[in-house]
C-alpha cells in the first residue's frame, strides 16, 4: 500500500514541478516581451501627442493667425496683433519655422500686391490733379486779368475777388491730395516774405476774416527761401484751417526769431486736445506718410499727414503739444535759418521797375476821347465790344494820395455792364480751353 502512495506522491511532485518551471519560462517571456513592447508603446503615445498638436496648430493657422495677418495687412484694421503658437512646446521646432514663412510669404504677397496697386492709383490722381490744377490755374490767371482791367471797389471786381478765392481754395485742395500721392505742391515761387507768406495762408481759408496776423517788421519782412515758400504756405494754411474750424474766435498769428531761426506760431481759443490726440499729431506731424489711395482714411483730417510729408520732405517741423494763452491749441511751425531766403536782386527789382513804368505807359484800354472826367469810360461811348467801364492806366499815386477821400462818390455801376463783363470772362475762358484742345489734337 505505500508504494503506490509514493509512486502517485512522486508523479504529483514532478507534475507541479514542470507546471512551475512552465509558468516561470513564461512570466519570464511575458517580461521580455513587455520590455520590448515598451519603448514601441511610447513611441506610438509620444506619436499620437505630435500628431494632435500639428493639428491643433495647423487649426489654430488656418482659424486664427492667417484671418489676423489679413485684418492687420490686408485690411488696414488697428490694434489687431498676429497671435503665435497655441502650442508651446513647438517653439523653435522646423513646425514653427514652415509657419512663420507661411506667414511672411502671405504678408510680402499682400504688401506686394498693394504697393503695385497704390503706385498705378497714386500715378492716376497725380495725373488728373494735373490737368485740373492747369485748368484752375488758367481760371486763376483769367480772373486776375479781369481784376487788373477794371477799378476796384465796384461789385464786378468784388465778384472777381470772391471767384480768385473759391479758385484758391479748390487749388488747395488738389495740392493737399498731390502732396500726399507722394507729389510737390505743384507750384515754384520767388522768395518771398515771412508777410506774404502768412497773408497768402489766410487767402487760402474759409473763415480768414478771423484770422489776425500781429505785424512786426522785423520778422515779417524777413525773406524766405523760393524753394519752400509753397511748402511752408500750404502747411501753415492747414494750421490756419485746423485752428479755425475747431474754435468760434478769432485765431492769433505772430512771426517770432528764436535762435536756430524763426517760427510761425497760431494761438486759437477753441477745444483742447488730449494726451492721447497729442501723441497721434506728434506721430503725424513727424512722419513721411505718402497717402494710399486704395483705402482712403478720413478726408476732413489729412491736415497733419500733409503737414508731416512737406515738413520730412522740406526740412522745417510743426508742433501742437503747447496750450495756447486762450486755452486752445498752439500751433508752431519752426523754420531754420538754412530755410531763409535774400529776396530780388538790384538788377531784379530794376526790372520790376521796369516793368511797371512799361505798363504804367502802354496804350490805354479804350480811347481817350471815351474817358469820362473821373477817367473811366462809358459803357455806350461807341466801342465795337461790349463791356463793362474801362478804367485807364494812370501813373501810380503818392501815399498821401492812395485812397480816395470819403466826400468822393463813388462810380456808378452798371447792371447790364455787369452781367456783360462776366459773360466776357466765361467767353475768354472756354475760348483758352478751346485753343488748348486745338493744340493739343495738332500735336497728335
Amino acid at each position: 500500500m505505500i508504494e503506490p502512495l509514493v509512486t502517485t506522491a512522486t508523479l504529483l511532485g514532478g507534475g507541479f514541478a514542470v507546471t512551475a518551471v512552465g509558468l516561470v519560462r513564461q512570466t519570464r517571456a511575458k517580461r521580455a516581451l513587455a520590455a520590448r513592447l515598451g519603448p514601441l508603446e511610447r513611441e506610438h503615445f509620444a506619436a499620437q501627442q505630435v500628431t494632435g498638436a500639428l493639428h491643433e496648430e495647423s487649426k489654430h493657422l488656418a482659424e486664427t493667425r492667417m484671418p489676423a495677418l489679413v485684418n492687420a495687412a490686408a485690411r488696414g484694421q488697428r490694434g489687431v496683433t498676429v497671435p503665435g503658437l497655441c502650442v508651446g512646446y513647438l517653439a523653435g521646432t522646423p513646425i514653427d519655422g514652415y509657419h512663420q514663412a507661411v506667414l511672411g510669404l502671405c504678408d510680402e504677397a499682400i504688401s506686394i500686391t498693394r504697393d503695385r496697386i497704390g503706385l498705378a492709383a497714386r500715378s492716376s490722381v497725380r495725373d488728373i490733379i494735373d490737368e485740373a490744377q492747369t485748368y484752375l490755374i488758367r481760371c486763376q490767371m483769367k480772373a486776375v486779368e479781369e481784376m487788373d482791367r477794371y477799378p476796384e471797389g465796384t461789385a464786378y471786381h468784388q465778384s472777381l475777388m470772391d471767384l480768385d478765392h473759391l479758385v484758391t481754395r479748390a487749388l488747395h485742395t488738389l495740392q493737399r491730395t498731390r502732396i500726399l500721392t507722394g507729389s510737390w505742391p505743384g507750384l515754384q515761387r520767388a522768395d518771398c516774405t515771412f508777410r506774404e507768406i502768412v497773408e497768402s495762408a489766410r487767402g487760402r481759408i474759409d473763415a480768414l476774416l478771423r484770422v489776425n496776423y500781429t505785424y512786426e517788421p522785423g520778422t515779417g519782412e524777413v525773406w524766405v527761401e523760393g524753394r519752400v515758400v509753397e511748402p511752408i504756405t500750404v502747411a501753415l494754411t492747414e494750421l490756419l484751417s485746423n485752428a479755425t474750424t475747431y474754435s468760434d474766435g478769432k485765431v492769433s498769428v505772430e512771426v517770432q526769431q528764436i535762435q536756430t531761426g524763426y517760427c510761425i506760431v497760431v494761438d486759437d481759443a477753441g477745444l483742447n486736445m488730449n494726451v492721447y490726440q497729442r501723441q497721434e499729431a506728434a506721430q503725424l506731424l513727424t512722419q513721411r506718410t505718402v497717402l494710399d489711395v486704395t483705402s482712403l482714411p478720413d478726408t476732413q483730417h489729412l491736415g497733419f499727414p500733409v503737414i508731416g510729408r512737406l515738413a520730412s520732405e522740406y526740412g522745417f517741423n510743426a508742433d501742437v503739444s503747447s496750450t495756447s494763452p486762450f486755452g486752445g491749441v498752439r500751433a508752431v511751425l519752426r523754420v531754420p535759418r538754412d530755410l531763409l531766403g535774400h529776396g530780388p536782386t538790384d538788377e531784379e527789382r530794376e526790372a520790376e521797375r521796369q516793368a511797371a513804368a512799361a505798363s504804367v505807359v502802354s496804350q490805354p484800354l479804350i480811347p481817350e476821347q471815351q474817358l469820362s472826367p473821373d477817367g473811366f469810360g462809358s459803357p455806350s461811348g461807341g466801342s465795337d465790344s461790349p463791356g463793362l467801364p474801362q478804367r485807364r492806366r494812370r501813373s501810380p499815386r503818392h501815399a498821401s494820395t492812395a485812397l480816395p477821400r470819403a466826400s468822393e462818390p463813388a462810380p456808378p455801376e452798371d447792371p447790364d455792364a455787369f452781367l456783360e463783363g462776366f459773360a466776357n470772362l466765361t467767353a475768354a475762358i472756354r475760348e483758352g480751353e478751346n485753343d488748348q484742345t486745338e493744340g493739343e489734337q495738332s500735336r497728335d
